[in-house]
């Protein structure tokens, strides 16, 4: 579909949207005018013409950062290569370059400024040729011009929205038009945007190759998987306790963890397969990408090189930055490195959940782990209860598994055990040579794995059978 087809269709639909309001809003208005019309009807009517006119007037938008701005003199390298696609593609550079903590990357423009933004773990997960690609892609959005055309679509499904959302508190016969017009401008809409999403990786196959392309598009999707992982499980848990981890370097570690690797492979695999199209969705699936990409020159074979990210310096000084953007004004981090996450960090969460639940802990101890575990169920359900949840057996076994490791860290961390929580790798407690990892400990027992005879007695080798599991 070329420009000047895109342009006219989504004019087409703006103008359609504001027809279809206007017209609602004058037929409302003309039932006032009716002599006798009840005043039930006359209310209605009133204020479902005041409701619509009010959605659809464009409401101001104040441009805010999506990130830190990246200065051309302090990254070099990156504005390099950023000069470099440009001048393949024939396009201008954006005058404005962020970055986010976000596995993404995306153009738009403030009137006639473009911008670029560039996630950290994007660039994390892919090599410098998969990045340039992925450029190569982001500039074909300017070339075919859908930056200007984002802005039509964009405010007009915002005036939709606000339609939609306005009118069902008055009438679900008010709303009922609009419903039906988003829906169409939406399936719309959305088909244009997946052909335009076509259409800049073929630019970029042209630039740089299909190859290149093909392979981040999988870089892509693995990094999804592992960002969503690790942003939940790693990083959450240490800004709620109110501390900073290097979240790159962390990332980094996260990736090259063996167990983590294999298991991203997997889900990989298992989610390009598996990918549907939608017709709601603003892009195609990746297999359909890649095979579309297959059929274009190949271009060089792809160097996995170093990752993206090392184009960026300071990448330590940036990420407080952006990370500020994502807290309550206010909220103040302590910087923390990986190694002092399980001590510093996790423990006292860990003390403080136990804590909650003592009165079932507190009459056992480490070598009757076992025999504790046998009420999983019920340690889950009480958890469970204290925080107002309901949840299903399964998951309040799950929980009361979770809250005995909990209590196993929480005895060994008041008898002289170390915690260590590092990206990727099971929570473990150290004292010398000794090891443990609790919750996979307690996992084993919950399962069957390891008998209550055995668990002792390795528990009285470790000098740990007879620490209470109450928190002191």
């Amino acid at each position: 579909m070329s420009l000047r087809s895109r342009a006219v269709m989504a004019v087409a639909l703006t103008i359609g949207f504001y027809v279809l309001a206007i017209g609602i809003i004058s037929g409302l208005i003309a039932v006032l005018f009716i002599p006798n019309v009840p005043g039930r009807v006359f209310g209605f009517c009133l204020v479902g013409a005041a409701v619509i006119a009010i959605s659809i007037v464009p409401w101001p938008r104040r441009f805010v950062p999506p990130g830190a701005m990246l200065n051309p003199a302090g990254q070099p390298q990156l504005f390099a290569e950023l000069q470099g696609v440009a001048n393949a593609v024939g396009e201008a550079m954006p005058a404005e370059v962020y970055v986010t903590p976000e596995m993404n990357a995306g153009v738009f423009q403030r009137g006639r400024r473009r911008v670029m933004v560039l996630g950290l773990p994007l660039m994390q997960i892919m090599s410098v040729a998969q990045m340039r690609a992925v450029i190569a892609h982001e500039f074909g959005h300017y070339h075919g011009g859908d930056t200007r055309l984002g802005p039509w679509i964009y405010r007009t499904r915002e005036a939709i929205e606000r339609a939609l959302s306005f009118s069902s508190r008055q009438s679900a016969l008010l709303q009922l038009p609009f419903l039906l017009y988003g829906r169409m401008f939406m399936r719309v809409t959305q088909a244009v945007s997946r052909r335009q999403e076509l259409t800049a990786d073929a630019l970029a196959a042209r630039t740089v190759g299909a190859k290149p392309m093909i392979h981040g598009l999988r870089a892509l999707a693995r990094g999804s998987i592992a960002w969503s992982g690790y942003w939940r499980q790693e990083v959450v848990p240490l800004i709620e306790a109110g501390f900073q981890p290097p979240v790159m370097e962390g990332f980094a570690r996260f990736l090259a963890e063996p167990g983590v690797a294999e298991r991203l492979d997997k889900a990989t695999e298992h989610l390009l397969a598996e990918s549907k199209p939608d017709p709601y969705d603003s892009h195609p699936p990746d297999s359909e990408r890649i095979a579309a990409l297959a059929a274009l020159p190949a271009g060089p074979e792809v160097d996995e090189g170093p990752p993206a990210i090392t184009l960026v310096n300071g990448v330590e000084t940036i990420e407080p930055t952006i990370l500020a953007g994502f807290l309550n004004p206010g909220i103040r981090l302590q910087p923390i490195r990986w190694e002092q996450a399980g001590t510093a960090a996790l423990m006292p969460g860990l003390r403080t959940r136990v804590a909650r639940q003592a009165q079932l802990v507190s009459g056992y101890t480490v070598g009757w782990l076992p025999e504790l575990l046998k009420y999983a169920d019920r340690l889950g359900q009480s958890e469970a209860s204290a925080a107002r949840r309901k949840v299903a057996p399964d998951e309040a076994r799950s929980l009361g598994v979770g809250l005995a490791g909990a209590a196993l860290a929480t005895a060994l961390s008041q008898n002289g055990w170390t915690a260590e929580s590092l990206p990727g790798r099971p929570i473990t407690m150290r004292r010398g040579d000794a090891v443990l990892q609790p919750f996979e400990e307690a996992d084993r027992l919950a399962r069957g794995e390891v008998d209550t005879e055995t668990w002792q007695r390795r528990c009285w080798d470790l000098g740990i059978r007879d620490l209470s599991l109450a928190p002191s």
